[in-house]
């Protein structure tokens, strides 16, 4: 029986031994596949942050050569001795290399940004790798097992992984050093304390908007004393009334911020952007410099009080700045540039590490700065149908809007007194001292005049485009407005002098060259190029529809200069053009015989306000008699467009056929050349060219022949250019002049 006891009491101590091994050996193996993971982790996490520091290096190559290309476009657009032309595509080429340099310089934040993130986590991933591979070390020794990591691979873990200009494994001494170069430099505290006139102390170094105030009128001279003076504004906001105010300064209509430095065209535009504020009265800016000038809570400071005569409520009023997200962003900002970067005693390997990172650190605090400024300033202008809609129309066009320091301001190219805008959907750039709404405002309604110009597609559109024309020519009469979209040319004039282009090429001239007739035989195009290189600016196209026989162009048409049929017949089931004493007239049949230049023969798109189209189309509710061709007799009134069997014909071309259109515009006296190149991509249908004439108000257009016989050239600039044969033919063409 004993024996049996034994064994039975030696059988659970041998299996709970054995157990507790198993549990031991599992525990071992589990800690070996858990650092096994973390390991691999870690591995994969090294060769992201590696693909980081790549793709950072990438991005700031790109921006050295956006920033080069940049220069150099700047360079080119500044250059003297430019024609318009090419004046215009160099300031063009200028404005989009700056966006493509801001662009790049975002993306090398992003990515040098994604790559500290990168390697932030690669150092983290290391850690709990080292960790777990040590745990897994400790298990196995538990089991005299050998430990499955050595030393080696150890230390490896977190050994510099990666080849960074940002590391995050660098060694305790070169961290203690960057903390100490990069730390956090605390921004000025946000509230200033109160003070009134009773008790302002402009000598004791604490400074709010009174003390600033105070030091304004105590360095200003005479004169500008006696015409300004200090305005005491209540803070209605809830729980704030009563408790703290502000004061700003007034000259004459003008109103400047002691506390941000941003001045305002009026007290009314002040309290339009700080909505908070109410008026509460005011102090000559002479009475407060008597008043500052005395110890606060003397004798003389009642006495000066007193003499003012400033009620008691105004003279014990609490003003102070409070604090705001905009202005702790920008304190932030300024602490830190304030601050600078001390390298002299820093290792050389350390340095550009250190200059980077306090790059992208000002860069950071800038943006941040710059954000809280363009929000408070989109928040104050969408207060006003005015504002919203600018907003609306800024958003459209992808214009983005900066604040920018006061510093940094004067560096930048095209700056004004306190903000400017760049030409077409270019950014708009604020001094911070003047960002105020009404700037922003005035700023986005000049972006609007300078967007791009391209034919419109809404009326909203044809009564900007037509406003912005407007307003070009009048600035400048002697050049035409030009623009160029969706594959057609468009040039906008008043008051250009015609006349005609006298070719008259064939068959003959083109086979047999200058051997038969050296005028004939030269080129549409380059006959063109050489009257446009006269003095003033010229714009000239091709013209009349023709045939060619063998020994001669023939114009549909007639084609008078000076009263006088140069060529062609009579086509009164055509349209015509025509310069005459009286202004320019269209109209359908021949074109008056006095004319001092016209062109018969073409397509009517727009005759008299009425479009031109497939087929006869009319108000709603008109009669299902009215015909859909040909004279419309009694719905004549109902009709919305005229059928024209030439526009019909000219249209089925479609889209990418050559075209070459004038239109006028009555009530602006604007004359519009639209030509399109053959073959042009994506290019407009003549219906839809017509529809953005319509929209743009213009009340009378035709076209000319079009297909590879369409024709522009502006001064000596062949902007459409002809098929080879159309070039020899051509036989007429028009010149319009600008002195």
């Amino acid at each position: 029986m004993g024996g049996t006891a034994a064994i039975r009491g030696g059988s659970p101590t041998t299996s709970s031994t054995g157990t507790a091994e198993a549990d031991a050996a599992r525990r071992a193996e589990e800690a070996r596949r858990r650092a096994e993971a973390a390991r691999k982790a870690a591995e994969a996490a090294r060769r992201a942050a590696e693909e980081s520091r790549r793709a950072a290096e990438a991005a700031r190559r790109a921006q050295e050569k956006s920033r080069a290309e940049a220069a150099k476009a700047k360079s080119q657009a500044e250059a003297p001795g430019q024609t318009p032309t090419e004046a215009k595509d160099s300031r063009k080429e200028a404005v989009e290399a700056q966006r493509a340099e801001k662009l790049a310089a975002q993306r090398t934040a992003r990515a040098e940004e994604s790559q500290r993130a990168a390697e932030e986590h690669a150092a983290r991933s290391a850690q709990r790798a080292q960790g777990a591979m040590r745990e897994a070390n400790t298990q196995a020794s538990v089991q005299g097992l050998p430990p499955p990591y050595d030393a080696q691979r150890l230390s490896g873990a977190t050994s510099n992984p990666v080849r960074s200009s940002v590391s995050s494994f660098e060694d305790a001494s070169r961290n203690v050093l960057r903390d100490k170069l990069l730390g956090h430099v605390p921004a000025p505290p946000g509230n200033s304390e109160a003070s009134s006139l009773l008790t302002e102390d402009a000598k004791d170094g604490k400074v709010n908007c009174l003390d600033t105030a105070a030091d304004w009128v105590d360095k200003a001279s005479p004169e500008l004393l006696a015409r300004s003076e200090m305005v005491f504004l209540k803070d209605q906001r809830p729980g704030t009334e009563g408790q703290t105010g502000h004061v700003v300064v007034r000259q004459g209509e003008q109103v400047l911020d002691p506390t941000t430095n941003q001045s305002y065209e009026s007290l009314d535009a002040y309290k339009k952007a700080q909505s908070q504020y109410t008026e509460a009265g005011t102090v000559s800016a002479t009475d407060a410099k008597r008043i500052f000038d005395t110890p606060p809570g003397s004798p003389e400071r009642a006495a000066e009080l007193d003499k003012a005569k400033l009620s008691p409520e105004l003279q014990s009023m609490m003003v102070a700045d409070v604090s705001t997200p905009e202005k702790e962003a920008w304190d932030r900002y300024d602490a830190h540039v304030k601050k600078g970067l001390d390298l002299r005693d820093v290792p050389g390997g350390l340095r550009q590490e250190l200059r980077a990172e306090h790059t992208a650190t000002t860069q950071r605090l800038k943006d941040e700065a710059n954000k809280s400024s363009v929000d408070r300033l989109r928040q104050e202008l969408s207060a006003t149908p005015e504002g919203q809609k600018a907003l609306a129309d800024l958003d459209a066009r992808g214009v983005q809007v900066n604040v920018v320091d006061d510093a940094s301001y004067p560096e930048l190219p095209g700056e004004k007194t306190d903000g400017y805008a760049l030409p077409g959907n270019g950014d708009i750039t604020l001094r911070r001292s003047a960002a105020t709404s009404d700037v922003l405002l005035r700023e986005a309604q000049n972006s609007a005049r300078t967007q791009e110009l391209r034919l419109p597609t809404t009326e909203a559109d044809g009564k900007r485009l037509s406003a912005a024309v407007t307003e070009r020519i009048n600035a400048n009469p002697r050049q035409p407005v030009e623009f160029e979209a969706d594959g057609l040319h468009v040039v906008a004039m008043k008051n250009a002098t015609p006349s005609v282009v006298e070719h008259g090429g064939s068959i003959v001239d083109n086979v047999l060259g200058s051997w038969a007739r050296p005028e004939a035989a030269k080129p549409f195009s380059k006959l063109a190029q050489e009257e446009g290189r006269q003095p003033g600016s010229d714009t000239i196209i091709n013209t009349s529809f023709y045939g060619v026989p063998f020994s001669g162009s023939s114009p549909v048409g007639k084609v008078i200069e000076n009263g006088k049929v140069l060529g062609g017949e009579s086509s009164p089931d055509r349209f015509y053009a025509a310069w005459t004493s009286s202004g320019l007239k269209f109209g359908q049949g021949d074109p008056p015989a006095d004319s001092k230049v016209a062109f018969g023969g073409a397509v009517p798109l727009i005759i008299n306000n009425t479009p031109y189209g497939d087929g006869n189309q009319y108000k709603p509710g008109t009669s299902s008699a009215a015909p859909l061709t040909g004279d419309p007799g009694a719905y004549a009134s109902d009709l919305t467009q005229r059928n024209n069997e030439g526009f019909k014909d000219q249209n089925e071309r479609g889209a990418n056929s050559g075209k070459v259109v004038v239109g006028y515009d009555r009530d602006t006296g604007t004359t519009y050349v639209v030509a399109q190149d053959d073959g042009s991509k994506p290019g407009k249908t003549l219906a839809e060219i017509r529809d953005s004439l319509v929209k743009l108000g213009v009340d009378d257009a035709v076209s000319f022949d079009g297909s590879d016989s369409a024709t522009l050239v502006r001064d000596d600039q062949v902007k459409v250019d002809p098929g080879g044969v159309k070039d020899r033919t051509i036989p007429y063409g028009l010149k319009l002049s600008l002195p």
